[in-house]
């Protein structure tokens, strides 16, 4: 009844004589392994948290994680502070459709929501108030029960990243629904693990280039698109050592480049497939069996993402190069509150409440 009305123009896809890559400028010996959607037990163990903060974080370390986040539902977890870098996240939400977000960087919960289903306006609503109290702002695994359509993310905006690979659900699609939409959604991969079992961990990673390792740089980078994610091979029961072992696996890129119209890729290892996705996520070229390959950029491409796969099963997803007309990208926004129907809705709605009440009381006083 309260959220306000927005106005939504329609989207435009990216465009410019320009590319804006991500990965332009990278160093070899800056990446950085981190998780930032994880759960401890709180709230007297109420929410799906099993392990304490010193057990998830030792499970995570020895992993050799780099950043390990604590995103308890609704409360940011303080006993993270005494280890750095220290980045206060938690994540918002308690709508039955799991319309879920996470807040990073945030300086207070706010305890708005919409518990029942919700349309594009409430969704908008939510990022713009997470968006005053947080640095970075993601949507959190979009897939899961549909809780953000692919007309939701064609016209919502203000967010910063997209939880593309969660421990449940990869949402590929509607990434894809959210960037042919010219909407900068900058990937991010993590867990949602709610126990320190080694088969909830390490399923999803996010890798940072950050030169100067501190938690507001680190969110920096992300909101720059200087990251990438790994989903790892599922199996149903993964020992520690497994998972070690699999880690090990883990390459890096030697150079992602722009030159004129062609995008240029070279991989530290050889992959098995390589793919450049594009509008509609739709796959235009297959490069098989090399660290390297190349793909023109054709004029109607808005942007070009990297998708690889290695020998051992990890798959590898890159952030876009994105078309722009200048050296930055500007964020689209295509919405605003609509003062005039926001004030006619909300009159509605309390000269309804009103007369139910008036019955209500009548109603009563003639018994």
């Amino acid at each position: 009844m309260t959220c306000p009305v927005y106005q939504f123009k329609e989207p435009k896809p990216f465009a410019g004589d320009t590319f804006y890559n991500p990965y332009q400028h990278i160093d070899d010996d800056a990446w950085k392994k981190c998780v930032f959607h994880t759960h401890t037990k709180s709230w007297l163990g109420l929410t799906n948290g099993d392990n304490t903060f010193e057990e998830i974080l030792d499970a995570y370390r020895q992993l050799d994680y780099d950043v390990v986040a604590i995103s308890d539902y609704m409360s940011i977890n303080l006993h993270q502070s005494h280890y750095l870098p220290y980045i206060p996240v938690y994540e918002h939400g308690y709508s039955i459709k799991k319309a879920h977000q996470l807040a990073l960087g945030a300086n207070k919960v706010v305890w708005r929501d919409y518990f029942f289903s919700q349309n594009k306006h409430q969704k908008q609503h939510i990022i713009d108030m997470l968006k005053k109290h947080s640095q970075v702002v993601a949507i959190n695994h979009p897939k899961m029960r549909n809780s953000y359509l692919p007309d939701d993310l064609k016209y919502i905006t203000s967010y910063d990243l997209f939880e593309v690979l969660n421990g449940t659900h990869v949402s590929e699609a509607e990434w894809d629904a959210a960037l042919s939409s010219g909407h900068q959604a900058w990937l991010i991969a993590n867990d949602d693990a709610h126990s320190a079992d080694s088969a909830c961990l390490q399923r999803e990673v996010t890798y940072i280039n950050v030169p100067t390792f501190d938690g507001k740089t680190c969110l920096d980078r992300m909101a720059q698109g200087v990251a990438f994610g790994i989903h790892f091979p599922r199996k149903k029961y993964k020992t520690m050592d497994e998972l070690i072992h699999e880690s090990a696996a883990v390459s890096f890129p030697v150079s992602i480049n722009v030159d004129g119209d062609t995008l240029y890729i070279v991989w530290q290892k050889e992959m098995q497939r390589i793919d450049f996705i594009g509008d509609n996520g739709v796959i235009l070229k297959t490069v098989t069996d090399s660290d390297a390959a190349f793909y023109p950029i054709q004029s109607e491409d808005s942007y070009i993402r990297i998708k690889l796969t290695s020998r051992e099963n990890l798959i590898y997803f890159l952030n876009p190069v994105i078309r722009c007309s200048a050296d930055q990208p500007l964020k689209q926004s295509i919405s605003h509150i609509d003062i005039r129907k926001t004030i006619f809705k909300r009159v509605v709605f309390a000269f309804i409440f009103g007369i139910i009440t008036i019955c209500g009381i009548v109603f009563c006083f003639k018994k």
